[in-house]
């Protein structure tokens, strides 16, 4: 009977693999299932299965399979691959890249490894880490053209263009209309301001439906920038939508209604409670650190998405003795002590100091791990939305300068909807325009009373004044951050093409200064549904009324 079953079952991996192998996936998922029904397994029929899963949208029970294939076969790399590639599908990309790693580890001479690998780094703006990655890949395979187009989307994104233009070349002599190659190519023309030769390529390449769910996502994004600067802002904000709908079908089980993750707007609401409950004089009467601070000025650089702030950043690590992390996850740690509920939110009125210290070392490890030059000089440490987290920051580092950036409202809201960011519970927030504004609006509430509560020392830089008054605008601000103002400050993109930048502003920032403003006028139509929610930030920041 035993001996029977072991037939049944090599028979029908046999036969899944024939399948799998000549790209009939369904016949290969029905002898998949069969075999679960008779109660045999094996984890090749369960990735067989996790695969089509993964691609039905059913994360979930694809991570089930694939855990089930890990235990009979702990050191197949296929199986790794897929665990590392299903983290990527939900946009979970360091602990991706951890998988990825040992999945090269057992299985170095594979192409799909290192992929996998390069695309997890690039996704979380691992620049260098990626392109060795994707380079070992085309050693491996060198007639392979996807390491090759992959390298070179990576290139493009990274203001590289002649590489990507080059390593995009190769791909496509080795598969014509290879879609990833064709996505560079498209990327360096946008960026290029190439907007009718971008829109040339694109728009054949959506009408073959040969692209996979975010390839499509991306070449959707880039056709409605191309149209954008062509002028036709109906037909590109129509498309900035669909890019919209498609990422909030994606992540809606992980981030929607119900889901796994706190919505962002829910934590707003609850810090906002929680602030509004404390005793207005409680924020005066702050504790010295017992932690002392290693740098000579310690900034948190702050505004709402697309404000400015990577500008802003960039300036900051133009100026000599700076040192700036962008995004770093420094305050993880003090997060999940602090900000995680209720309970964690009463340590921090009044301190606890235990709790404190422990945040405060885990702090300063990440900088050093991120910055190891850091100890002695002006230390910068950027997220748009530290104006939510000012009442912990003003707990722990209470020495700490605020440097806010300010953008027009209607700018901030439109240039947010025209965005593709990677997913987590914030960006969920920023799928339509309504979704946008209501975020804005209750981040701007938060961030205001946090600014105006608290005391800590603020430098508020206004992008169409910086723009405007570039000199002058940088020379305050290098006054309020106590570094020198030089001539370097001019040329900050250069600075931009010499650091990674994972924001969806770095293309922007490495081709120098660019007045921005006032562009939401084209859609003024598109956006008349949240202009009275904008009104009263319009006003407040000193704009003109719409």
């Amino acid at each position: 009977m035993q001996n029977e079953r072991s037939s049944r079952l090599l028979s029908l991996v046999a036969k899944a693999t024939r399948a799998r192998a000549e790209g009939d996936l369904p016949a290969a998922v029905r002898y998949a299932e069969a075999a679960a029904k008779e109660r045999l397994a094996h984890p090749t029929l369960l990735r067989i299965r996790a695969e089509a899963l993964r691609d039905a949208g059913r994360l979930d029970a694809a991570g089930e399979l694939l855990n089930r294939a890990l235990k009979l076969a702990p050191h197949d790399a296929a199986i790794v691959i897929d665990i590392g590639r299903l983290l990527l599908a939900e946009d979970r990309g360091a602990e991706a890249i951890e998988v990825l790693t040992k999945a090269t580890a057992l299985a170095p001479a594979s192409v799909e490894a290192w992929n996998a690998l390069a695309a997890a780094c690039a996704g979380e703006g691992r620049t260098t880490d990626a392109r060795a990655a994707f380079r070992c890949a085309a050693h491996l395979a060198p007639n392979d053209p996807a390491p090759r187009a992959d390298l070179a989307f990576l290139e493009a994104r990274a203001g590289q263009t002649d590489v990507a233009a080059k390593l995009a070349a190769e791909a496509l002599r080795l598969e014509p209309d290879h879609p990833v190659a064709t996505l560079a190519l498209a990327r360096v023309e946008v960026d290029g301001r190439e907007f009718e030769a971008a829109r040339v390529r694109l728009e054949p390449l959506l009408a073959r439906g040969v692209l996979k769910v975010r390839q499509r996502q991306i070449a959707t994004h880039l056709l409605a920038d191309a149209l954008h600067g062509l002028g036709r802002a109906d037909q590109a904000f129509e498309l900035y939508g669909r890019m919209k709908q498609t990422f909030a079908r994606r992540h809606a089980r992980r981030f929607g209604t119900g889901g796994a993750v706190e919505s962002h707007l829910a934590f707003l609401e609850r810090l906002a409670g929680w602030f509004e409950r404390q005793p207005a004089d409680a924020w005066r009467k702050t504790a010295p650190a017992s932690i002392g601070s290693p740098v000579r000025e310690h900034v948190f650089l702050l505004g709402y998405l697309r404000s400015g702030v990577t500008l802003v950043e960039t300036i900051l690590a133009s100026l000599p003795d700076v040192r700036v992390l962008e995004e770093g996850g420094t305050l993880a740690t003090a997060d999940l002590a602090f900000l995680k509920d209720d309970a964690s939110l009463a340590h921090l009125e009044p301190l606890d100091q235990a709790l404190a210290d422990q945040a405060r070392t885990a702090y300063w490890q990440r900088v050093r791990e991120a910055v190891p030059d850091f100890e002695g000089k002006v230390f910068v440490d950027m997220s748009p939305l530290y104006g939510i987290k000012l009442p912990m920051i003003a707990r722990l580092f209470p020495q700490a300068r605020i440097v806010c950036c300010r953008r027009d409202p209607r700018d901030v809201v439109l240039s947010c909807y025209r965005r593709n960011f990677v997913a987590n519970a914030l960006t969920y927030q920023l799928t339509s325009v309504e979704g946008i504004a209501r975020h804005y609006d209750a981040a701007m509430h938060l961030t205001e009373r946090h600014l105006a509560a608290l005391g800590l020392p603020v430098h508020v830089v206004g992008y169409e004044a910086l723009v405007a008054n570039f000199d002058e605008r940088t020379r305050a601000l290098a006054q309020f951050v106590g570094a020198e103002w030089t001539d370097a400050v001019r040329r900050f993109e250069r600075t931009a093409a010499a650091r990674e930048i994972s924001t969806p502003s770095a293309s922007q920032v490495r081709r120098g200064l660019f007045d921005g403003s006032g562009q939401w006028r084209a859609y003024r139509g598109q956006l008349e549904p949240v202009l009275p929610a904008l009104a009263p930030w319009v006003e407040k920041f000193g704009y003109e009324p719409s």
